[in-house]
């Protein structure tokens, strides 16, 4: 079924150097575009990515992550696809789950790459993913057990529907949120996930800052 769909992956890289060639040339397998937004690198991120055969739209300055995939969902647009599909640069998403992703775009509007069954998850991961479902599901009404996995697939028509505007982390919760709303149709699917990058102790921080951004939509309504 996949390769009857055009399909386009946006990579938001940051300093992605190490890993952004193969996961371009393994991404290449299942789609017809993959569109890198090299969001203000400061090593070969862009030069790499454009060696590798991607299409590469360049941010000057890091602008964060949210920019870095509104600029790829915007350029994507372009290009008409059926499905646009989002995963990491620093390759912790397998490429090979794509086809999954887009067999099971015909039951919902956005399909998650949902990490939570995965052994190897860091402990500090699992526990903030495990708050955030819970607070999530309280305040939106909707089971998502990873809502900040950036593994994901999206029907190309819907994006008016979850424009976002956080420019960190907190943007695939944003787009859940916004999706929900609309009452766009929203699943999961496991996936594995290979952690290649250590864990800093920022990532509480944006858990915190993650949660006090879903109580502020919920007052805004």
């Amino acid at each position: 079924m996949y390769r009857d769909m055009t399909t386009v992956a946006i990579i938001p890289a940051y300093n992605e150097e190490a890993h952004i060639a193969q996961v371009i040339a393994e991404t290449m397998q299942f789609v017809q575009h993959v569109l890198v937004v090299d969001d203000g690198s400061r090593d070969l991120t862009q030069k790499r990515a454009e060696a590798a055969g991607a299409i590469v739209l360049h941010h000057a300055v890091n602008m964060g992550k949210g920019i870095a995939l509104k600029t790829g969902f915007e350029a994507a647009q372009q290009l008409n696809p059926d499905v646009i599909i989002t995963i990491d640069g620093d390759g912790q998403h397998d490429p090979k789950e794509i086809p999954r992703f887009i067999g099971a775009m015909k039951y919902a509007d956005i399909i998650i790459g949902e990490r939570q069954l995965n052994r190897d998850m860091p402990l500090v991961f699992k526990i903030g993913n495990f708050v955030l479902h819970k607070a999530f599901l309280l305040l939106f009404g909707a089971s998502i057990h990873d809502t900040q996995s950036g593994y994901r697939a999206f029907k190309r028509d819907i994006y008016g529907k979850i424009r976002w505007d956080s420019n960190g982390y907190s943007v695939e919760t944003e787009m859940l949120i916004k999706a929900i709303k609309n009452g766009l149709v929203c699943r999961e699917i496991p996936v594995k996930t290979v952690y290649l990058n250590a864990v800093k102790g920022t990532t509480i921080i944006d858990g915190v800052k993650i949660f006090l951004d879903m109580l502020l939509w919920k007052l805004k309504g």
